[in-house]
């Protein structure tokens, strides 16, 4: 029988006639026109291969309708959960099951790269099928989805098969492998007129990975923010959930740590840990780590959550990878400043009253910039609660809008602020600069400074006003800051750990 296509079996009658006519130059014509100037085919992609997708209708739905309203659902929940791009993602790890399984975490880690000016997504996995050493690459074509064709960046997986010969052409070790395929609605949900350059990692020791993280570095650093990474990787298999989630927490500690030596040993040498794609995860992490980058978890789930099923689970996280943002902006002028004391004493009164936040109409400009800001409430000196955002998540008068709830309510210190008690109580905002990662304790100064340090997933901060109220010299700074990240207090001598300094402007009522 035929292998070619029903549709273009049927096709192939009109030809059959003419041909019994005589007439085979205008049958000819005719298939060349077809070819040429389909008005379906993708520009600059007519006569590329199409790899057809082997898991619609089994790990996703198999109808456009039904995947578009099910991927855009679980976008639509990410992004109310808080999930959103921080300035300078480059990459992040996302899980690969069956939607229904692990669809909610999954769309948190494509939340984390909206915004970015990707025109490049380099996706990563770990060959579930085929058996070869190395990394391979499928090199050109497209990717056919329910939801259309992604085209292949050929000139990016080409080049990336002539860079040192760990990644290797192999488009043979896609077949049958759903790693990577899942992702691609989600991709195509989030971004238009993207390219995707897929990898998948085979045998592959330290040296290998090494290799493999610096060829990645380049793309990253050459592209400036138009290539980014999505690892494709699903984390403890078949435990029970008390045990899955404990060493799942590990792993996500480790990773959020930049360990990646440790998470090398604990995953691929000794098996403590277990991570699919664990190379390529270890591969970003060094990056990471090399840059300057933070890593942060953005969400768990097992299979347990939706399947009910918890004696034999499957874990999925969602992580994001950042180039810490040192975009510089200007000082607040003073009529900014009282803008956001006022916004956040309105805050604080209609929630407490209400439970309700307000609506807050912003026309000024550096206002709506992403800046990281604490608020604190202090009630006759002492203090009353304090939450912030470390990063620049969210524009600044909608973070001290969100951070006046948080410290009214949710610091577990404290109970929630009542009515009663508003007279009394002030409001200081912290906004601070972007974090900076330091090599030598000898940078931090005293009163300038606050400290952020972070070190196996723990992590602490500390503002610089902390250390002028308690008169700490740098070392009594450093080891409150480790105390606070619950560590032991001289965990900040340890070559593991990430100090980051940044300043703070700080006013108040």
């Amino acid at each position: 029988m035929s292998s070619m296509p029903n549709a273009y079996r049927g096709n192939m009658e009109p030809i059959r006639r003419l041909k019994r006519t005589g007439i085979h130059l205008l049958a000819l014509f005719a298939v060349a026109f077809f070819l040429v100037f389909n008005p379906c085919a993708d520009a600059g992609q007519t006569n590329a291969a199409v790899k057809k997708p082997a898991f619609a209708g089994s790990f996703y739905p198999g109808d456009r309708h039904d995947l578009e309203t099910l991927v855009d659902g679980y976008l639509r929940n990410a992004a109310s959960e808080g999930c959103s791009g921080t300035p300078g993602t480059f990459a992040v790890m996302a899980p690969h099951a069956g939607y229904i399984y692990s669809g909610r975490v999954a769309a948190c880690s494509w939340m984390a790269l909206k915004g970015t000016k990707a025109k490049t997504v380099i996706l990563l996995g770990s060959s579930h099928r085929a058996f070869f050493d190395g990394v391979a690459v499928y090199p050109e074509g497209n990717w056919e989805t329910p939801l259309g064709n992604v085209a292949i960046d050929s000139a990016v997986a080409k080049s990336l098969a002539s860079s040192g010969g760990i990644i290797k052409n192999m488009p043979s070790a896609f077949d049958g492998e759903h790693s990577l395929e899942v992702q691609l609605p989600f991709l195509q949900r989030t971004f238009k007129d993207v390219r995707i350059v897929p990898l998948l990692t085979g045998r592959i020791n330290k040296e290998g990975i090494a290799q493999l993280s610096d060829i990645l570095k380049g793309v990253i650093t050459r592209s400036k923010g138009r290539a980014v990474l999505v690892v494709s990787s699903d984390m403890s298999h078949y435990h029970a959930d008390s045990i899955a989630k404990t060493m799942d927490m590990s792993t996500l500690r480790q990773i959020e740590g930049l360990s990646w030596e440790r998470l090398y040993d604990n995953s691929i040498t000794r098996k403590d840990n277990e991570l699919c794609a664990a190379p390529a995860v270890i591969a970003v992490m060094k990056i990471a780590s090399g840059i300057g980058g933070e890593a942060e978890v953005l969400g768990y789930a097992n299979s347990g959550d939706a399947g009910g099923d918890r004696s034999r689970v499957v874990g999925y996280g969602s992580v994001s990878f950042a180039k810490s943002d040192e975009k510089d902006l200007p000082p607040l002028t003073e009529t900014q400043k009282k803008k956001l004391l006022s916004i956040a004493r309105k805050t604080l009164e209609e929630y407490v009253s209400s439970k309700t936040a307000p609506n807050i109409d912003m026309k000024d400009g550096r206002l709506s910039e992403r800046s990281g800001v604490f608020v604190t409430l202090n009630r006759d000196g002492q203090l009353r609660g304090c939450i912030g955002f470390i990063k620049p998540v969210a524009p600044l008068y909608r973070s001290v809008v969100e951070m006046t709830v948080a410290a009214a309510s949710r610091d577990m210190r404290f109970r929630p602020v009542t009515d009663n008690e508003l007279k009394d109580i002030s409001i200081e905002i912290s906004v601070l600069s972007p974090l900076k990662l330091i090599r030598s304790p000898n940078e931090i100064v005293v009163g300038r400074h606050g400290l952020y340090i972070v070190k196996d997933g723990n992590s602490g901060l500390l503002l610089p006003q902390v250390a002028t109220h308690y008169k700490w010299n740098r070392d009594e700074f450093l080891r409150n800051t480790c105390s606070k990240a619950g560590l032991t207090d001289d965990a900040w001598k340890d070559k593991e750990t990430k100090i980051f300094i940044f300043s703070a402007q700080v006013f108040s009522e």
